[in-house]
């Protein structure tokens, strides 16, 4: 969705607001896909501060599904979605701030609330997906879930550093 400034920077100290909607269905994050399956109805305010600042608002929650970080089964998840930008306008258009840089989500007059969305998706991203809290993950033996089967294989991983000593020590034994 965009939308175009170029009216709301022509009345000093008013504020506009719209319907929100976002056409985003999927996107990628640190090598994965994810997909947005819902977001709920929001409005974006945009509101003058004097002449020259525009003031972007508006807040949502976005359910977005992907991969469990460790069993790779389908895990659905809310993200917060929360807006809150300034940007300096002259002329009715974006002035890019030479300290910051271009806006993302700015073209010209117009606000790109897809992008912001995305950024804001992002920003708020958890550090780590879990179907449950207590996600057994996946068997570096076989590859079954072990959420689902208990699937019995020896896990125990050793330190290959140490693999010379596990050999003094099963010649040992074979000794006795």
């Amino acid at each position: 969705m965009k939308i175009s400034i170029k009216d709301i920077t022509s009345l000093p100290d008013q504020s506009k607001k719209f319907s929100g909607t976002c056409d985003v269905q999927e996107f990628s994050y640190l090598g994965s896909s994810f997909s947005i399956n819902h977001i709920e109805p929001f409005d974006v305010v945009l509101s003058m501060i004097g002449t020259g600042k525009l003031h972007i608002a508006f807040s949502t929650k976005a359910t977005i599904v992907g991969a469990c970080d460790r069993c790779l089964s389908e895990v659905s998840f809310e993200v917060p979605v929360v807006a809150d930008e300034t940007v300096q306008v002259s002329e009715g258009q974006v002035v890019t701030d030479d300290d910051i840089g271009p806006y993302p989500f700015v073209d010209g007059e117009e606000i790109d609330v897809d992008e912001l969305i995305l950024n804001e998706i992002l920003v708020n991203f958890p550090a780590k997906i879990l179907c449950q809290d207590d996600c057994k993950g996946i068997c570096p033996v076989c590859g079954k879930n072990r959420n689902i089967v208990d699937c019995g294989c020896d896990d125990t991983v050793l330190d290959p550093r140490m693999a010379q000593f596990l050999d003094v020590f099963n010649s040992v034994k074979e000794v006795k």
